[in-house]
């Protein structure tokens, strides 16, 4: 079925696709080649997604192996999603081939690129380095090899990956000749120069996060804006970050022609365009309900509301698809507000490929599906705040017989949950036997 990751092939061993190859394995890389004996040096990214994985190394390993160069690759698509999505750190999105290259090689850059070219505008892009450009999967930095420092003469300094300086001041940067300059949208810079950011919040592989200001509001305003990444975190359906920011434009559209638009911060302005997409709300102080629960300030009476609000958002013939605690905001004033319209739509309309968790029993009615996710995010063991992507597979019944937790807040999502279940059994997916 298209869109279902399961369905999505491994990613090949190096020898499936150059026999011969010298390989070396750890529990997240595969090692290809004889490491360079050089501490540091050029390293050239070649970011790939799920669906092409396969495709991108068939073209690039047999050229790095031609030309006795040293690589790394990640080895498994769980590994590659987590990495793209920005859980092993935001400057570590789309380095997913590695290619260690001390001294310039014309000749393997020239095949590099001419090989990677059926590619181009299909993968990522790598963040605190420079790209080749042509809208190829290709990127560099100058780095160290071995230990996370970099050495000049009888100076030494930490190799800083999430500097915005690529190449260091006292590093020529001979890979520049080999690149392309960029193309800026000139609408998307005027709306980042209307807004301009002046705190990253979130950094993921799908969209940025950031405190920002309105130039044009009369009088001082703070707002939240939430830039889409082209080709980031993309999905096995082919949605990409930009995606999951449009549909939360056009949801913000249905709660106000429908007369929900108190129910969540309002939108300040929007752009839509063909790489990128962005969003500016209006910042309202408060803590999301998934930090209450972590302080142990998560109460019924937050969650009575909430429930309220999801009931006002069905009875519009809309859903949320991702309803969860984390998505909700007790204000300082004393309100609450749903937030992160992703994965919402209107009633019919077939939801993405996007959850927080994977419910079993998954309920195929969406007010349903809703209510589970929303029960499910507040019965979740949550460690750190943190939900890692092996840990999400729910099994409702467990939870109904074992609960994790008990608290007031908890009983009463068990309580809710134990009457729902027949008839979320009776409209599921699937069942753990």
């Amino acid at each position: 079925m298209r869109g279902d990751p399961a369905s999505i092939p491994e990613i090949p061993h190096p020898r499936r696709i150059v026999p011969d190859l010298l390989v070396s394995e750890s529990d997240e890389w595969y090692a290809c080649g004889a490491p360079s004996p050089a501490v540091q040096g050029w390293k050239v990214y070649v970011p790939f997604t799920p669906c092409n994985a396969g495709a991108v190394l068939s073209a690039a390993l047999p050229l790095i192996h031609a030309h006795g160069l040293h690589c790394k690759y990640i080895r498994s698509v769980l590994l590659l999603r987590k990495l793209n999505a920005g859980m092993f750190g935001y400057e570590q999105i789309g380095k997913n081939l590695v290619v260690y290259l001390p001294r310039v090689n014309s000749r393997f850059l020239g095949a590099l690129k001419a090989g990677l070219s059926g590619f181009r505008d299909q993968c990522p892009a790598v963040p605190f380095a420079l790209a080749f450009g042509d809208d190829l999967p290709l990127y560099y930095r100058y780095g160290a090899y071995r230990d996370g420092f970099l050495r000049f003469g009888s100076s030494e300094q930490p190799d800083d990956r999430a500097s915005a300086r690529a190449v260091p001041k006292n590093v020529r940067n001979r890979l520049a000749r080999f690149t392309t300059p960029v193309r800026e949208d000139p609408e998307v810079t005027r709306f980042l120069l209307r807004f301009p950011a002046h705190q990253a919040l979130v950094q993921q592989g799908k969209c940025g996060v950031f405190r920002a200001l309105n130039l044009e509001s009369d009088a001082f305003q703070e707002v939240i804006l939430k830039v889409g990444y082209h080709r980031g975190q993309m999905q096995p359906d082919g949605s990409d970050g930009c995606t999951f920011i449009r549909r939360e434009i056009e949801f913000y559209k249905l709660l106000a022609s429908r007369g929900l638009s108190r129910v969540a911060p309002a939108l300040v302005d929007s752009l839509d365009r063909p790489r990128k997409a962005l969003l500016a709300l209006e910042l309202i102080p408060g803590d999301s309900l998934l930090l209450h629960k972590l302080a142990n300030r998560l109460t019924v009476e937050h969650l009575e509301r909430c429930w309220e609000i999801i009931a006002k958002i069905h009875s519009a013939g809309l859903y949320l698809g991702d309803a969860k605690i984390a998505n909700f905001l007790a204000t300082d004033a004393g309100d609450l507000r749903v937030l992160d319209f992703e994965a919402a739509g209107a009633m019919g309309d077939p939801p993405p490929p996007i959850r927080t968790f994977l419910l079993n029993p998954e309920p195929l009615d969406p007010v349903l599906a809703d209510q589970a996710h929303f029960l499910a995010s507040v019965l979740f063991p949550y460690e750190e705040g943190r939900y890692s992507w092996g840990d999400r597979h729910v099994n409702l019944r467990d939870w109904l017989q074992d609960p994790p937790e008990e608290t007031a807040a908890c009983r009463w999502a068990r309580q809710k949950l134990q009457s729902m279940l027949p008839r979320i059994a009776g409209t599921a997916k699937a069942l753990i036997a």
